[in-house]
């Protein structure tokens, strides 16, 4: 079998590696016997255009029912070189099952943010309203087209909510990928949703037009009806659905209405180098590229961006996460939480060192990204966040982080060699 890469020790392949596998509606199982042959890691080959992923091959035999089932573990034979060489040797390497890593508290804190996809459909620009008299309270805008929709949205025509006049209530600030850079934030965008800023709960109506009561946002009908005829066939979401997916607006807002005794939000980045900011807008929406976590104070929240934009965490989190084509980390998701991290401490003089050194850290971060902003009007995140990691990498407040951090974690910057899981 050609599989991805993930599939030797990732979570999710956790039962197909157990080598017992049953049939789905009652149907008869089958036991696989993994060690019939080592299998193939071919992560340090380069991918392909027939598989474009890092790869591996396993080796299985067939048993019947009630045979015994062997898992794949212990041992693969690793391929390193240059793909189609003379030069690839093959080593033995040690693989373990990453899905049964213990988790850190924060865990069951972190939350994904809502789907707000195609974003064509909700974010917006404000544009200039060419009538004489404009209603008050409200905002001309356009669709804003990025880089994330794909066909058919890509190439939609948006004429019919063009130019259109909104109540500004029903207009929110958005962070997303692409609006976060190492303990900060660039602007955030605006996204155009069918809840009014102040409501402690999303208007559900079950027999309204996309699952909502439209609440004045008639803009919401036309933007269901684009939904409803570009949607994928298999896809049975309506537009409500379809955002509040797994409620994941629905909870940013009940957040919103009531801290409890978490009062302040950290957010990380879903794809990429691991990135994390203090967010101090309560009402700002998170867009489902970021993950949102919930601090009792700052203090914790600071100990928190210190520890994910360690380069320490980045090595440290490697093994737990896919390669994309390029080798890099493709998606962070809840893999960091696989990590020993306790949950903030004050009594804890390595806790509270973390937090200080984040705090520095962040406050370094501060003005460098402000005179980032005063040398380039049109700063991109992707510079942002080049010169933020380069000045934390040589910077006494990002050497405090990884100095600390790495104590945390039992590891450093290039090895985690005491890492305990």
């Amino acid at each position: 079998m050609v599989m991805p890469h993930s599939a030797l020790q990732a979570g999710q392949y956790s039962k197909w590696r157990s080598g017992r596998w049953q049939a789905s509606r009652g149907g008869s199982g089958l036991a696989a016997d993994f060690s019939f042959k080592t299998a193939w890691d071919l992560e340090r080959l380069p991918p392909n255009t027939f598989f474009p992923v890092p790869a591996s091959v396993v080796f299985a035999g067939r048993g019947g029912v009630v045979a015994p089932a062997r898992p794949l573990a212990g041992t693969v034979e690793r391929w390193e070189g240059s793909a189609g060489s003379d030069d690839v040797v093959r080593v033995a390497a040690a693989i373990a099952d990453t899905g049964v890593a213990g988790y850190s508290p924060y865990a069951g804190y972190s939350r994904q943010g809502a789907t707000i996809v195609p974003q064509c459909l909700f974010f917006v620009h404000e544009v200039e309203n060419q009538a004489l008299v404009q209603a008050g309270q409200t905002v001309t805008v356009d669709p804003r087209r990025g880089g994330q929709d794909k066909a058919p949205w890509k190439n939609l025509d948006l004429t019919a909510i063009t130019g259109q006049s909104v109540e500004s209530a029903h207009l929110f600030d958005v962070h997303l990928g692409e609006t976060l850079v190492p303990y900060g934030t660039l602007e955030p965008l605006q996204a155009l949703l069918p809840l009014r800023q102040g409501e402690t709960a999303i208007p559900v109506d079950t027999s309204g037009v996309g699952g909502i009561r439209l609440g004045g946002l008639d803009r919401w009908r036309r933007v269901s009806a684009f939904w409803v005829a570009n949607k994928a066939e298999a896809t049975e979401l309506d537009l409500l659905g379809q955002l509040n997916y797994m409620s994941k607006l629905g909870s940013q807002i009940e957040w919103q209405r009531d801290h409890g005794k978490r009062l302040v939000r950290v957010v990380y980045s879903k794809p990429g180098e691991p990135t994390a900011a203090l967010l101090r807008d309560d009402a700002t929406i998170i867009d489902h590229l970021l993950f949102w976590i919930t601090c009792k104070n700052e203090r914790g929240a600071y100990y928190l961006l210190a520890i994910i934009n360690s380069r320490t965490l980045a090595t440290a989190v490697n093994k737990f996460t896919t390669a994309n084509w390029a080798g890099n980390t493709r998606d962070l998701h809840k893999h960091l939480w696989k990590l020993p991290i306790p949950e903030f401490d004050a009594s804890n003089p390595l806790h509270v060192g973390i937090s200080k050194a984040g705090e520095a850290a962040a406050a370094g971060a501060a003005k460098q990204l402000e005179r980032l902003r005063q040398d380039r009007p049109k700063l991109t995140v992707t510079i942002a966040r080049r010169e933020l990691r380069k000045w934390l990498r040589t910077s006494t407040e990002g050497k405090a982080v990884e100095e600390r951090v790495g104590k945390l974690l039992g590891g450093g910057v290039g090895g985690v060699g005491k890492l305990v899981i």
